[in-house]
Parts: C-alpha cells; structure tokens; sequence
C-alpha cells in the first residue's frame, strides 16, 4: 500500500502524521506533503514533498489577498505529486495545506481519509468533510459538528513508550505550542518569585520569540529552552503540565497520565481551544485558567501540590481519557475500507 500523509504549518498537525507514518512504515510506503512556509520541513524525517500552500488571515494583506492564488497553485503542486507517487490513500491531518491536496485527490478519484483533532471541526476540515470517504475524530464531543468515527488523536511512539522519572523534587513543564505563547510567557516571568517560594523545578519551553525576554532569569530552578525537539524528556520529567489547549498537546499530556493546566489560546479560530479545555476538564484531568487569569498560576500550581488526593485522581482521568491505540485504530479504518 502506498500513502500519502497530508500534514503542515504547526507541530499540532504534523505531529500526529508523523505518529501515523510510524506505524504505518512497516506495512506501507509513505510520503509526505506540507507546505513551504511551515514547520514540517524541520520536524518530519519521512519523504516529503511540500507545495504552496496559505492559511486564509483575517488581517488584509498581501499574503491574506494572495491565499486564494497560492490554494490554486497548491493544486497544480498536488496534482503532479500524486501522479508521480499514485497513492492508494490520502491522510489529511487538517489545516490549510489540506485543501488543495484533497481537492486534487478527489479530481484524480483518491481516496481520502480526514483526520480533526479539535471537539470544534475547523471551517477547513467542515468543508472538506464533504469530499473525505472517512472521516476521524478524536473527541466524541465532535459528533455534534461533523459525522465521523472516533479513534482518538495519534501519539507518537516515543512518547507512548516513556518511562516516568520519580524525582525528588515537584517538577513543571511549561508549554505555549509550537511557537511560543507570550501572554504565558510574560506570566511566569511576572511571577517567578512566587515560583520560587514553591520549592520545584520549572522547565518552561518559551518558543524562539520570546526566549531573550526570559534568559534574564537565571535562577538553579528554572530551566529555560526556546525548542524541545524531544519533548517526551520533558513529560517524562514533569508531575504537572501548563500548556495551550492545543488537540495534539492535550492527546501527548493525557497519553502520559499527567494532571495538567490548560490555557486556551484565546485567538484561536472560533475560540476551538476553549471547547477543548472544557472537554478535558469536565473528564476531571485538567484545570482550565484563562488567559485573564494568568496571574494565579502561580496560586493555583501551590494548592495542587499540597492536594495530592486531587492531583492522583487528575492523573487516573487522564489515563482514562486518552485513547492510545488511535494510530492503530486508523490504519485499521483504510485496511477495511481498501
């Protein structure tokens, strides 16, 4: 069987392709397609091919202007890549890079398989649904937006293998998503005293941004990074997780059985995030915080490490939450359906 991985932009979409491809490069020969102006070039080690592709932007521009242009020469990219590998499935994991690969599989009568990771369907994904032969989902929460099966969100294989470290001292990780999150970032530095009187370790990945703001905090407790390219270290390390609701961070935390604090970006296209958030923390494994209440992490990490009663249930919901065979479950969907 031949594969093609649709997958671009940020590391939530591409890292569960690359979970996918893992499992799928046994039985399969798989290629990938991203696009020239995302991550995907420096994080995905498989085949790939990237194509011109942009996100529609709500601020007038001449990238937002020439987004429809650049859709249209995805296609032709597309076309020609899919001719050369003649795949027997399309995987899109979402996200703009999407549309024009589905739309050229579709014209050249392959067959697509639609990933969502988010509980809110993106308007990309709710319109391409229409041209998928299966659709994904990794909450059930999505039904109520889009028909599809629930198999979970895929997690890579290096962090559903981790072995969890038990220091001796109550450790935090701190992620913002694949490029940073200021509101957060500017939060923990307002607040590293309070940190500090918290007796733990920090390992706070800032994103390239805002690193230089931070640096000045040169304290033995607080271990800064711009980038964590092996970020089961981190989980492995951590009791606790503060992160953006992101679908792909929220699937690695609960994948790990870590309690977590979840912070929704509070731009995010049609406030997606927050439905996220919700989800997680109405299963009992997360604590939402907004971005306006930022100013009690500090406040709300110290009375979860004096509550272990509570952070030992939050643990045992994550475990339940998470749905670790997703990869298995999909591959399983194009087996049936081949």
């Amino acid at each position: 069987m031949k594969v093609i991985i649709v997958a671009g932009g940020t590391g939530g979409h591409i890292y569960p392709g690359i979970a996918i491809a893992q499992k799928l490069k046994e039985k399969a020969e798989v290629l990938f397609i991203g696009s020239l102006e995302g991550l995907e070039k420096d994080l995905i080690k498989f085949p790939i091919k990237l194509i011109h592709a942009r996100g529609l932007l709500r601020k007038i521009s001449w990238k937002a202007i020439s987004a429809p242009l650049m859709a249209v020469w995805g296609i032709i990219d597309s076309l020609r890549y899919l001719r050369e590998f003649r795949p027997d499935w399309i995987i899109s994991m979402g996200g703009y890079v999407s549309f024009p690969v589905i739309i050229a599989a579709k014209m050249l009568k392959i067959p697509v398989l639609l990933h969502e990771q988010n509980v809110l369907p993106g308007a990309t994904n709710r319109f391409l649904s229409k041209f998928a032969d299966v659709v994904t989902l990794s909450f059930s929460e999505s039904k109520k937006y889009i028909k599809g099966v629930v198999t979970g969100n895929p997690v890579r294989e290096s962090i559903l293998k981790l072995k969890k470290i038990n220091g001796k001292q109550f450790t935090v990780l701190i992620i913002g998503g694949s490029q940073g999150a200021r509101s957060i970032n500017v939060s923990v530095g307002d607040q590293i005293d309070n940190f500090m009187k918290l007796n733990i370790k920090i390992i706070h990945i800032t994103g390239t941004r805002d690193y230089d703001i931070l640096k000045k905090h040169n304290y033995p407790f607080y271990h800064m990074l711009s980038y964590m390219y092996n970020i089961e270290e981190g989980y492995k390390e951590a009791d606790i997780v503060v992160s953006r609701a992101g679908a792909t961070a929220i699937s690695e935390i609960l994948a790990c059985g870590l309690p977590s604090i979840l912070i929704p970006f509070p731009y995010a296209a049609e406030n997606h995030q927050e439905l996220n958030a919700k989800v997680v923390e109405k299963y009992g494994a997360a604590i939402k915080l907004s971005d306006q209440d930022l100013g009690k992490l500090s406040k709300v990490i110290g009375s979860l490490i004096t509550d272990q009663n509570k952070l030992i249930k939050m643990r045992e919901s994550a475990k339940k939450l998470s749905r670790n065979n997703a990869s298995e479950s999909i591959i399983g969907l194009l087996n049936a359906k081949s």
